[in-house]
C-alpha cells in the first residue's frame, strides 16, 4: 500500500503491456485518469473509507467536487450532492458472548472463535435465549419450486440450525432470491423463531476459509435507521444469528444420533431433511449501540429529449470499504483499491465523458456513489426506499463493483442481464468496445443479489451488475486462476491496495463498454422491460409503469 499521496504520478499501480481491442470510437478513455482517482481514494490518508468515518467523508467530498466540476446537478438532500442517512452500529461487549448446548441436564459450552462467531445486537443491550434446536435445511420456503424446509414444523420459540444459501438444483435466479438472509430471517421471524445458527455448505467452506469469516467479525455491523426511527433489517422476536464453523457443527451434534456429515449430505442432495434435534441451545451476549450517519453522493446529468428527460438511468458504485482492522504483515488499513475505488473511478470518468459529449443522452443519467455497501448494501437500500427522484422514473440500474484488471481482458460479464431487455444493450456495448459477452461463470455464487443493484431490483427496476470477464486475450494467462487467487489472497484484506497490478488497456476497454451501455439505455426509444415470465420481474416488477417511448 502507498504511504505517501502522489496524485497524478506513477501511483504505485503497474500498467502492463497487455493488449486490448482496438478500433475507432467516438470517445476515448485514459487509464491514467482513472488511475489518478484510484490513487487518491485508496490512499492510506483515507484509512480504508470505512462507513461513518472521516476517511469516508473525505472520499465523499472528493466525488461531490468532481460532480460539481463536471457541472452535474446535485441530486442529494435539498441542493446538495449528499443524501445523508442515520445509522446504528453494534458492538459486542468483549467476553460477553456464550453459546451452550443443553441435553438431559448436562451443559456443554462451545468456544469462540473456533466453533462460532456472533456479532452484537442493533437494538438490545442484553440477550439471553434458551430454546429447543430444530434443523431446517436451508431455511427456505419456495412455493415456485414446490420446496419447503419449514413445512409441518412448529418453530414458535425455537432456534433453528440451517445452511447458508439455497438448494443447488434451484434455477439460478430463484436460488439467488432464496439465498438472501433478509428473505430467510423475515420468514423465520413470522413463524416465531427466536434465533438461527448458520453453517456454510462444504462447497462454501472450500472457497472461503473460517479464518476469513472470523476476520469479518472484527468489523462491527451497521444498519440504517429510517426518518421514523425504525432500524432496517431487524425482525421482531428474532434475536440473533450465529455463524458456525465445521468444527462447531461437530461439537454441537456431539451427543446426537445425527452427524454433521449427514446434514451436509442432506444439503447436497437438495432434499429438505428438516428435523427436531434433541437439544436446547442457550445464547447470551451483551451489546452496545451507537448512532451515527453516513451518506450517498448523487448527481444528475439532465437528458436532452423533452419526452424522456424525466426518466433516469442510474449508475451505482459503492464508495466505502471496510476501514481499519486486524493487521496482516503489519498493515491494518484495508484500502480497497479494487473494491471499490476502481469502480468509483470508472463511474467518474464515464460521467466526464457523458457530460462533455457533443450530444448528451436523451434520458437523464443519475450517478450514485453509495455508502455502507460493505455493511450490507445500506446506502443503495436507503436510496431505494427514499429515492431523490421518483422511483417509477428510474428505468434501469447499472452497477459497478470491484472490477478487476489483473490480466489482458477478452470479455465482460453482466450479472442479471438475462432477466430483462438490458441484455441486448449489454451485447451491443460489449461488441462496440471490442469485448465478448460471456455468461455468468459462477452462478452458484448468486452475485446478482449481493451488490448494489439488488435494492433496485426489489423495487422492480431492471438492473445489471457489470464486471470484467474471466477470459484473457493472452492465451498463456489463466484468468480464472488469477481471479480465484485474488479472492483468496486480497479480497477484504489490506493487500487490496495500490501495489496490485493493473492492465491499462483493459481498464480503457471496460470503461468504454460502460459508456456505450449507459448511452444505449439512455438513448433507446423504449425503457427496459423484464422478460416475460422472469422470476424477478414477476416477483417485483408488477407495479412498474407501462412502456414509455418518444
Amino acid at each position: 500500500m502507498t504511504k505517501i499521496l502522489i496524485a497524478g504520478l506513477s501511483m504505485g499501480l503497474l500498467l502492463s503491456a497487455g493488449t486490448a481491442p482496438a478500433g475507432e470510437h467516438d470517445v476515448d478513455f485514459d487509464a491514467g485518469a482513472i488511475r489518478a482517482h484510484v490513487t487518491f481514494l485508496a490512499d492510506d490518508l483515507l484509512e480504508g473509507r470505512g462507513s461513518g468515518t472521516r476517511g469516508y467523508d473525505i472520499a465523499a467530498r472528493y466525488v461531490a467536487s468532481w460532480f460539481a466540476n463536471l457541472g452535474l446537478e446535485p441530486a442529494g438532500d435539498g441542493d446538495s450532492y449528499f443524501q445523508a442517512f442515520t445509522t446504528v452500529e453494534e458492538v459486542l461487549v468483549p467476553g460477553s458472548a456464550s453459546v451452550s448446548v443443553r441435553k438431559e441436564g448436562r451443559t456443554r459450552r462451545l468456544e469462540s472463535p473456533g466453533h462460532y462467531m456472533i456479532g452484537g445486537s442493533y437494538v438490545d443491550a442484553d440477550n439471553d435465549v434458551t430454546a429447543p434446536l430444530t434443523f431446517v435445511g436451508f431455511g427456505v420456503r419456495a412455493p415456485e419450486m414446490g420446496y419447503d424446509d419449514l413445512a409441518g414444523l412448529d418453530l414458535d420459540g425455537h432456534v433453528v440450525l440451517m445452511f447458508a444459501g439455497a438448494p443447488a438444483h434451484f434455477p439460478h435466479d430463484i436460488r439467488a432470491y432464496y439465498s438472501s438472509g433478509e428473505v430467510k430471517y423475515r420468514t423465520l421471524a413470522d413463524l416465531g423463531v427466536v434465533g438461527a445458527i448458520v453453517v456454510r455448505t462444504r462447497e462454501m467452506a472450500e472457497k472461503y476459509s473460517w479464518e476469513d469469516i472470523v476476520r469479518n467479525y472484527a468489523f462491527s455491523g451497521m444498519r440504517w435507521v429510517s426518518p421514523q426511527g425504525e432500524v432496517q433489517g431487524v425482525y421482531p422476536g428474532f434475536e440473533f444469528a450465529v455463524a458456525m464453523s465445521p468444527a462447531g457443527l461437530e461439537a454441537l451434534l456431539a451427543d446426537e444420533k445425527v452427524s454433521a456429515d449427514t446434514l451436509y449430505d442432506v444439503a447436497e442432495s437438495g432434499s429438505t431433511g428438516s428435523r427436531a434435534l434433541g437439544v436446547e441451545v442457550q445464547v447470551e451476549r451483551r451489546s452496545t449501540q451507537t448512532l451515527g450517519s453516513t451518506s450517498n453522493v448523487a448527481a444528475i446529468l439532465p437528458g436532452t429529449d423533452p419526452d424522456l428527460r424525466h426518466q433516469f438511468v442510474v449508475i451505482t458504485a459503492h464508495l466505502d470499504h471496510i476501514g481499519v482492522g486486524p493487521e496482516t504483515d503489519g498493515d491494518g488499513i484495508y484500502n480497497g483499491a479494487y473494491d471499490n475505488a476502481t469502480g468509483v473511478a470508472i463511474m467518474l470518468e464515464v460521467a466526464r465523458a457523458l457530460a462533455h459529449a457533443d450530444a448528451r443522452p436523451a434520458r437523464s443519467v443519475l450517478f450514485l456513489a453509495v455508502g455502507a455497501e460493505e455493511k450490507g448494501l445500506l446506502g443503495s437500500d436507503y436510496f431505494a426506499d427514499y429515492p431523490t427522484v421518483p422511483m417509477k422514473d428510474i428505468v434501469a440500474n447499472v452497477n459497478l463493483d470491484m472490477p478487476l484488471f489483473l490480466y489482458p481482458l477478452a470479455d465482460v460479464v453482466a450479472f442479471g442481464a438475462e432477466h430483462s431487455s438490458l441484455k441486448s444493450h449489454v451485447e451491443q456495448a460489449a461488441h462496440r468496445a471490442g469485448l465478448k459477452l460471456s455468461p455468468d461463470p459462477m452462478p452458484e455464487e448468486v452475485l446478482f443479489v449481493r451488490s448494489d443493484q439488488y435494492p433496485f431490483v426489489r423495487k422492480g427496476v431492471p438492473a445489471v451488475f457489470f464486471v470484467p470477464g474471466f477470459q484473457s486475450s493472452d492465451p498463456t494467462v489463466d484468468a480464472g486462476r488469477i481471479f480465484t487467487s485474488f479472492l483468496q489472497t486480497h479480497y477484504h484484506k489490506p493487500s487490496d491496495d495500490l501495489s496490485l497490478p493493473v492492465d491499462g488497456p483493459s481498464v480503457e476497454a471496460f470503461t468504454l463498454a460502460n459508456y456505450y451501455l449507459i448511452r444505449s439505455i439512455a438513448d433507446a426509444d423504449e425503457r427496459p422491460t423484464w422478460n416475460e415470465g422472469n422470476f424477478f420481474g414477476d416477483k417485483f416488477g408488477g407495479d412498474r409503469p407501462a412502456e414509455e417511448t418518444r
